[in-house]
């Protein structure tokens, strides 16, 4: 017969348990907003040869890099161009812009005249020959172009959630180039990464970046595939 005052393993364990939940609750403060801070990444800006601007938020890449252009730090801006739709794809994407009478563009001169509305001529601005599915692909079409202008430097523009995971890929994809790659971070005001739990819209970006970063790890370098549809710009 087991001694009453003996105390049963299961019951250790579960005080150990809601002794550290305990914990946790209380100190949620000091731990939760690492997953977002993780992802920022300080800016390291210098004078370059070119600005490569990522497929993404329009407004605040593109300000960031006609800023930085206006500021002296690069003469030429790179940027990539995603496919265009098939017909059904079309239909859908463009189907808000076409009910309210706007006329569809391609992509290359939507950012054309995205440059033009913050003040940048055409002048200095190149596309890349390829079209790109992926910030990995984007790496790669940056690179081709570089590398055949003899550009030695860049900065790399994107939002911030993303500057992480573009840097590791744009790194991978550059090594052995001798291509120098800066940072400028196009920062989004409404965002708070030291509460980001708040906002469901950040709680998606944060949490696809993790998903994005894990499968370009496997995906591109532990299993060697280059080209892929389905990654996230």
């Amino acid at each position: 017969m087991a001694n009453p005052g003996d105390k049963r393993p299961g019951s250790s364990r579960l005080l150990i348990a809601l002794f550290i939940i305990a914990i946790a609750a209380f100190s949620y403060k000091a731990w939760l907003p690492l997953p977002a801070k993780f992802l920022l990444v300080k800016d390291n800006i210098q004078k370059a040869d070119c600005i490569v601007v990522l497929v993404g938020d329009l407004y605040l890449r593109f300000k960031k890099t006609v800023d930085l252009y206006n500021d002296g730090y690069a003469k030429n801006i790179v940027y990539s161009v995603i496919p265009e739709h098939g017909e059904y794809a079309n239909d859908y994407f463009n189907f808000e812009r076409r009910v309210r009478g706007l006329k569809e563009i391609s992509e290359k001169e939507l950012a054309l005249r995205t440059f033009k509305y913050f003040g940048k001529d055409r002048g200095g601005i190149y596309f890349t020959d390829m079209t790109v599915t992926s910030t990995f692909e984007e790496a790669v079409a940056a690179k081709k172009i570089m590398l055949r202008n003899g550009y030695k430097s860049m900065i790399l523009v994107t939002s911030a959630y993303h500057m992480r995971r573009a840097l590791m890929l744009f790194r991978i994809v550059f090594r052995g180039t001798g291509i120098k790659i800066y940072n400028s971070t196009a920062l989004n005001t409404l965002h708070d990464p030291p509460r980001w739990w708040l906002k469901e819209q950040e709680v998606k970006a944060i949490a696809e970046e993790y998903l994005s970063i894990a499968y370009n790890v496997i995906y591109h370098f532990i299993l060697g595939k280059n080209r892929t549809s389905f990654d996230t710009i």
